[in-house]
């Protein structure tokens, strides 16, 4: 397998101060990289105050950079069933895809590496394998699924390098809390009541640091390069299932009221991924099981 080194290369993350961005950043400094953040939001050494949306900053800032690898995380996580978002959505995913593409367009850089979702597989067959056709549920999704095709034709056409991972649904400590765990996990720590649906979506967990092993895994190993790949543990487990284990694992009196929400309309009821063809071309293994990762997050409230 052929690696590409990480040491004193130059790295632009877009979206850097997210979720994901701040574990990326954070590893890519660890393994000697000199990382630049292009974001809407925050502050700190290397930060680029860009809106991916406004297609001469981000020019002017990707020039500036130089990087020899990029990921792309900056997006809109909008995942309403609501196409009133519609236009903000794609300007975000779609459009700011394309307006980094522009900024990179005379940059010879290593590789693309290009944050999509498994959301894009909507109601199909499962486990979801990269080759079967996408099924977009909401703006969230249908803006990823062009945004895909939109690198790839891209690419294409200039010659280009991309890696497309497709990440399903991931967790960790400190995760923002409009999200469904880091709910959950406050409603443990406090032993107010939980309100959630009945539980029944099947989904697919990995650990945040699994997830950034992927996109580092996908920056130094050659193999990567024009892939798509889905980066998910295999593994099925429903909301539901997740719940009273979390409880369990926290030995909480959170009661949890299944049922007390109403589901979204167009749900994916059953989001799990085949991480076999992620196996096979970068060697990726997930570190953490599902019980080790709810200790993980579990020492929060401990």
């Amino acid at each position: 397998m052929d690696r590409m080194s990480l040491t004193n290369s130059k790295v632009l993350i877009t979206g850097g101060n997210g979720y994901l961005g701040n574990f990326l950043s954070q590893k890519l400094t660890e393994k000697g990289a000199d990382v630049s953040i292009l974001d809407v939001k925050g502050s700190g050494r290397n930060t680029y105050h860009v809106d991916i949306t406004n297609k001469s900053s981000v020019r002017e800032a990707v020039q500036e950079i130089d990087p020899d690898i990029v990921f792309h995380l900056a997006a809109s996580l909008n995942r309403k069933r609501d196409f009133t978002i519609h236009d903000e959505v794609m300007a975000i995913n779609y459009g700011g895809t394309l307006n980094l593409l522009h900024a990179l367009n005379d940059i010879d850089y290593q590789n693309l590496i290009f944050a999509s979702t498994g959301e894009i597989y909507g109601n199909g067959g499962t486990p979801f394998h990269e080759e079967q056709p996408g099924d977009p549920v909401s703006p969230y999704s249908l803006s990823k699924f062009c945004a895909e095709y939109l690198l790839k034709t891209y690419s294409k056409i200039s010659s280009k390098p991309y890696t497309i991972l497709r990440v399903f649904n991931f967790f960790g400590r400190k995760m923002p809390d409009q999200f469904f765990i880091p709910q959950l996990v406050h409603a443990l720590r406090t032993g107010s009541a939980f309100k959630m649906t009945e539980g029944e979506q099947a989904r697919d967990f990995l650990h945040i640091e699994d997830v950034v092993q992927a996109f580092l895994l996908s920056a130094q190993n050659e193999e990567a390069l024009n892939q798509t790949l889905n980066v998910c543990s295999g593994r099925s487990t429903t909301l539901k299932e997740l719940a009273l284990l979390m409880r369990e694992a926290a030995k909480s009196q959170c009661k949890i009221e299944f049922g007390a929400l109403r589901y979204r309309e167009n749900e994916i009821w059953d989001m799990v991924g085949s991480n076999q063809r992620i196996k096979e071309v970068l060697g990726f293994n997930p570190k953490y099981s599902l019980t080790s990762a709810i200790e993980d997050v579990l020492k929060e409230i401990r």
